[in-house]
């Protein structure tokens, strides 16, 4: 007969054999469990930096939906490659702006100075009243005396446009007792004229530069020659000696 104490031991032992082993069953469990998830995670990790160090443009990003994979079409680039995609499409839209042209034609503007040297009559419609005569004595309306006529004298009525025979330039504006007010000009050839017995007020000044038909005055009064119909009293030298005016004409 076996001794309850002695069958309890055995009991006992047999319990805490079968425990141990459920034990030992469990950790090997949890071990093999763990290792998987390891490897499971060692290799994600090392196919995330594969894909990490391929070049940009080989980056493809793989989707699961409803168990089903696809590649997304949407292009990947780094930052790098952005930023000279963009600099290289501002560069192109610099180049691509046309130079704005001037709309003045090269032509549209002619300077004075290419004007034409070509004569005009200092006064329109006018008539020589009076010829150049320097050597032979002429009988004088005002004075009652014969003298010398050093230029010629062209009708034309009071506030006339008195206008440059040639192209010049102004070398005075004066007033002078017989000739009343007087501008002269520098004209081409060694040629200055007077042109005498305009208004107070010029047009020009001295220094300006005129052209052939511009206007330089008005017709008003020669003083030596008041009792004269109204006309413009014009003179002219070349070289420094008077010449008939109409060489200029």
């Amino acid at each position: 007969m076996i001794d309850r104490n002695e069958y309890e031991e055995k009991k006992s032992a047999k319990s805490n054999t079968g425990f141990y082993i459920a034990l030992a069953i469990c950790i090997v469990t949890i071990a093999a469990a763990a290792w998987t998830t390891y490897g499971s995670v060692t290799e994600y990790r090392q196919k995330t930096a594969e894909e990490v160090s391929l070049p940009a443009s080989e980056v493809k990003v793989n989707n699961d939906v409803s168990g089903q994979k696809y590649e997304s079409s949407v292009p990947q680039m780094s930052v790098k490659e952005e930023s000279s995609e963009i600099a290289a499409e501002e560069v192109s839209e610099e180049k691509s702006i046309e130079p704005v042209e001037s709309s003045v034609s090269e032509n549209s503007f002619v300077s004075e100075a290419s004007k034409s040297d070509s004569p005009t009559q200092p006064v329109e419609n006018g008539t020589i009243i009076k010829v150049f005569s320097p050597k032979n004595p002429v009988k004088s309306n005002t004075t009652s005396d014969w003298r010398t006529h050093q230029g010629i004298d062209i009708s034309a009525k009071n506030g006339t446009a008195v206008h440059a025979v040639r192209n010049g330039t102004v070398k005075s504006v004066y007033n002078d007792p017989m000739l009343g007010n007087v501008i002269c000009i520098e004209h081409s050839g060694g040629y200055t004229a007077y042109y005498c017995g305009l208004t107070e007020t010029p047009v020009v000044r001295e220094g300006n530069i005129v052209y052939s038909g511009d206007t330089i005055g008005y017709v008003d009064i020669v003083p030596f020659e008041v009792l004269d119909e109204s006309h413009l009293h014009l003179e002219v030298k070349k070289d420094g000696e008077y010449v008939d005016p109409t060489e200029l004409f």
